[in-house]
């Protein structure tokens, strides 16, 4: 609830709109007032921290919506990573901050790739459930992503960061759950060629806890959510260089998950 339609069009700017099918389970009343002094802000009945104008209280509102959302969800394991899918196979691209995975997904929306997220995925018994964001992309990577260009000029977004919902760019968004057919973990190889090698499952496991949080249970259940997710999944360790290179690894990785499920 808001009382400034400035706050309602900074706020419009950067949340998601994702379809998806899951019922609420929770609900939270956040209000933004404007004063003489900024922007005051409650969550249901409880005073925020204020903040000084539009910008800064739309980012406080979408952050907090983001943790009260996935503080409803401690059943879940907690993956940084990206989810998308190609001819039908779903996958899961995880990595360290930096590593590229924005980067790579977004380049993926021009390449025939159905994208669900580039950051959080939840798991929970082998099914991988995208978390939806926009894109958060740099601006030192526009030069990789030619596509978007006519968007970025005509939205004036170009600052050091700036976010990109899939619908913007005319991409349909939905968001369910589902098994992954096969696993990615990025290491990037900036400037080098691109190199994709198969990865021993107990390896990957290794790998994509270090990028995940706990679930609630413990980690007992931590490690079943990742190994049922990596037992019905290929695994490779994708030495990321250039995009195109990356993009043809990738199809190539995936069309031999496709062949080896029709035999």
């Amino acid at each position: 609830m808001t009382d400034c339609q400035e706050f309602v069009d900074a706020f419009d700017g950067r949340v998601q709109h994702a379809s998806q099918n899951f019922p609420a389970s929770r609900c939270h009343r956040l209000e933004v007032w404007k004063n003489e002094r900024g922007y005051s802000l409650k969550e249901d009945g409880r005073e925020l921290d204020p903040q000084a104008d539009a910008e800064s209280a739309a980012e406080a509102v979408l952050w907090r919506m983001q943790e009260l959302s996935l503080a409803a969800l401690p059943e879940f394991t907690k993956i940084h990573a990206g989810c998308a899918s190609w001819q039908g196979k779903r996958f899961l691209m995880a990595g360290p901050t930096r590593a590229g995975k924005t980067t790579l997904m977004t380049r993926m929306l021009y390449e025939g790739f159905a994208v669900y997220c580039d950051d959080i995925v939840l798991l929970r018994h082998g099914q991988v459930f995208p978390y939806p964001r926009r894109l958060w992309i740099r601006a030192e990577a526009v030069r990789l992503l030619p596509q978007i260009v006519p968007f970025v000029v005509r939205s004036r977004k170009m600052r050091n960061h700036f976010s990109i919902d899939l619908t913007e760019l005319g991409f349909e968004w939905h968001i369910d759950g589902a098994p992954v057919d096969a696993v990615f973990f990025l290491e990037p190889n900036h400037g080098a060629d691109t190199r994709l090698e198969e990865y021993p499952k107990y390896a990957m496991a290794q790998l994509i806890m270090s990028q995940s949080n706990l679930p609630a249970a413990g980690a007992h259940e931590w490690v079943k959510d990742v190994v049922a997710m990596l037992d019905t999944a290929s695994s490779y360790l994708l030495h990321c260089g250039k995009l195109d290179s990356a993009i043809k690894a990738i199809k190539s990785a995936l069309e031999r998950t496709i062949d080896s499920s029709s035999v």
